[in-house]
């Protein structure tokens, strides 16, 4: 299982992520072109349309997976309704956006208001609901590799524009808007002739109230739980611009968070990997063996995931100085370090959700995600006037910590779980390796390599242990 799922995971990242990857390698160039004033527009708008995404599709992207699981035979009548449906209120949701994200462009953007706007408000209007359909539809059927190609294909078209704009026409944040809508309508271009030409997803504009409807008792208690993750992700950047904080520190706060960001998309992929495997073992329900190869597999994942960030973070002021070449936004390295830790919480959190999910508890889902999304912002409100704007990067590492193992005291989910999880344990060694990297991320460069070497060895020892063990078990 863990083989395949780690193939899957290969083609979802590696392939789809080499642009992304090849996006990391082009900060030397563009880094040069850009000031921390810069960073803060993008970050600002960033989140301001990464908090309206959640409300475009409603939820409705839980209905999807649950139909493809549950009627094989008849999922494409439900979503082609639905497809119709979303799409009509897009048209009406999107226009909203647009004019709010107007007035929502921060004053070092004067004069770009409106081109800001539909470059980033059009693309929720008339694309956003085929890029959930097609990922939507490849993740669950197991094809990662169309999802890959096209992946590929965006995300190269992204870098390349990103390195025209920024350091060939010096258009500043503007580069990265324009980049992104074209990026955005070349995958609409992919998506749509996969969905609508080759799968015949069209959508169904006379659709049935009573499916709509029905659909909507299950996944609009989702809504507040999706809305709350992005809030939680993005609301430090939001609260930064309404404390006043000046754009040039949030553009730093945004540089630094920007590599949690780069660390999600390689967990997006394990993820988009990993539902399927989660699903299959789901529906054996009462099994033990199941229970126990789906605690094989988010240890696993936890594993995996508190080393790559472990070492990472060890190595984070070395990566600054060779990725960013601007003395000023390399000031942010340790404020990286503490956001990129936090995304640790991402394989715990992927067994609750799926859980809850796949048997339709997702109104459980608000008590985890709401919680963390409206307690960071309240932390930041409360520490951001008293400690400054690097009280964001405590905050967030705070809430992603809550999301990850707050779910595990649900009664629901506790009351039927067949193995345990020791979340404790995992959230306890979280917070320790946090502190040591943080601690230790100034040392020689001749200290952390022996302990790169030591982590290495110390996993590979684990690893190898721990799949042993379980090979027992089951």
């Amino acid at each position: 299982m863990l083989r395949k799922l780690l193939s899957h995971a290969a083609i979802y990242g590696l392939a789809a992520q080499v642009p992304r990857l090849a996006g990391v390698v082009t900060l030397p160039i563009i880094t040069r072109y850009l000031t921390p004033a810069d960073y803060g527009v993008a970050g600002i708008v960033t989140a301001y349309v990464s908090l309206f995404s959640m409300l475009q599709s409603l939820g409705l992207s839980v209905v999807l997976v649950n139909s493809y699981a549950r009627l094989p035979k008849r999922y494409t009548w439900i979503w082609r309704q639905i497809n119709g449906f979303v799409s009509l209120w897009s048209l009406l949701y999107g226009l909203l956006v647009i004019v709010a994200l107007y007035f929502l462009v921060p004053a070092e953007a004067e004069g770009y208001q409106l081109e800001i706007a539909l470059l980033a408000g059009l693309p929720i209007m008339l694309f956003s609901m085929t890029e959930i359909q097609s990922n939507i539809y490849y993740q669950l059927s197991q094809k990662p590799v169309p999802v890959a190609i096209r992946t590929f294909i965006v995300g190269a078209i992204g870098v390349g524009l990103n390195i025209y704009t920024i350091a060939y026409l010096r258009m500043g944040f503007m580069g990265w808007f324009y980049a992104g809508f074209v990026s955005v309508f070349i995958g609409f271009l992919l998506n749509g002739y996969h969905i609508y030409i080759q799968q015949r997803l069209f959508p169904i504009f006379k659709f049935k109230w009573s499916r709509i409807k029905q659909s909507l008792r299950v996944s609009l208690p989702v809504v507040p739980h999706h809305m709350a993750s992005f809030v939680m992700d993005t609301s430090d950047r939001l609260v930064l611009d309404v404390l006043n904080v000046p754009v040039r520190k949030i553009g730093l706060y945004n540089v630094a968070s920007s590599f949690g960001t780069y660390f999600v998309m390689a967990s997006w992929a394990v993820s988009q990997a990993a539902s399927p495997f989660y699903m299959h073992n789901l529906a054996r329900n009462t099994d033990k063996s199941a229970a126990i190869q789906i605690r094989y597999l988010t240890f696993a994942l936890m594993g995996l995931f508190l080393f790559l960030t472990t070492v990472a973070c060890l190595w984070m002021r070395e990566i600054f100085e060779l990725l960013i070449k601007n003395d000023d936004l390399q000031q942010a390295y340790p404020l990286a370090i503490i956001i990129l830790m936090g995304y640790n919480y991402r394989p715990m959190y992927l067994l609750v959700f799926n859980t809850l999910t796949y048997r339709e508890h997702s109104d459980k889902l608000w008590r985890i995600s709401v919680v963390a999304g409206v307690g960071n912002i309240i932390l930041n409100f409360i520490l951001v006037p008293i400690f400054g704007y690097q009280a964001a990067a405590y905050t967030t590492f705070a809430a992603l910590l809550y999301m990850g193992y707050a779910g595990f005291y649900v009664r629901y989910f506790r009351e039927t779980q067949l193995v345990r999880y020791y979340p404790m344990v995992w959230l306890i060694l979280t917070i320790v390796l946090l502190l040591g990297v943080y601690n230790l991320a100034a040392v020689a460069v001749s200290v952390k390599i022996i302990i790169t070497a030591i982590l290495c060895l110390v996993a590979l020892v684990a690893g190898i242990a721990y799949r042993n063990k379980v090979k027992l078990q089951v």
